[in-house]
């Protein structure tokens, strides 16, 4: 399931990467050269694959949810000169509170496809923008401590949130070091999910059913390294 989900998550990206092509990639730009600096810039770039990781931190706009802290593995393969494909898988793991209270543990699992223009080289370095999409399967926990509560009072609850199609911009710096190459990237998402609940009356059986949405929009603030292969 994972697998076919991230495959539509990679062909709506490239649909959303076409939109980013004609607006970043026709307009010229600003170069730093002197001497053979560009040529220097492309072959420290490279050709072929890359393969990374990077440790996340999250801020998302949510209020109940706290700052989140995960990895994520990517792989980029240069399409052209300056345009280059980024696929990622992530972990993010955050505590959900309410009222003040601690009430569970988000964990979110992105598979995103990420299009990305260089805009600017430097002294070995990638300025990139960009932008893409990806699917968020999220999954929440809630907290023990609540569970035993609501069975002293004779309730029990579950809560889960659906997969969800998210947009997001992105921008990074990386700098290169022949094959090895270290960045920061940083993601803003735009998104939501729907997040039904329901609480069960263990005594009579009733349940009764919440629909909410649970709100993704925020920053991920990353940094790593890949390898050039």
């Amino acid at each position: 399931m994972y697998r076919s989900t991230a495959a539509r998550a990679l062909r709506a990206s490239c649909v959303f990467g076409g939109v980013l092509i004609s607006t970043l990639v026709v307009a010229p730009s600003a170069v730093a050269q002197s001497g053979g600096a560009a040529p220097a810039a492309n072959e420290a770039s490279g050709t072929g694959w890359s393969y990374g990781a990077r440790g996340i931190v999250t801020v998302l706009r949510q209020e109940s949810l706290g700052t989140g802290f995960g990895v994520s593995g990517f792989a980029v393969l240069p399409l052209s000169a300056r345009l280059e494909l980024e696929g990622e898988v992530a972990f993010v793991t955050m505590s959900s509170e309410t009222n003040g209270l601690p009430a569970g543990r988000l964990s979110v699992v992105p598979l995103r496809a990420t299009l990305r223009v260089q805009v600017w080289r430097f002294a070995g370095a990638d300025l990139y923008a960009g932008g893409g999409a990806g699917v968020y399967l999220t999954r929440f926990s809630i907290d023990e401590a609540v569970e035993r509560e609501l069975a002293l009072v004779g309730f029990g609850a579950a809560a889960s949130v659906d997969p969800a199609f998210v947009l997001h911009a992105t921008g990074g710096l990386v700098w290169h070091r022949e094959r090895l190459s270290f960045g920061v990237d940083v993601k803003y998402v735009v998104g939501e999910a729907d997040a039904p609940s329901e609480v069960i009356d263990l005594v009579s059986g009733d349940r009764f059913t919440e629909n909410s949405k649970l709100d993704l929009n925020g920053l991920w603030i990353a940094a790593g390294a890949s390898f050039r292969f």
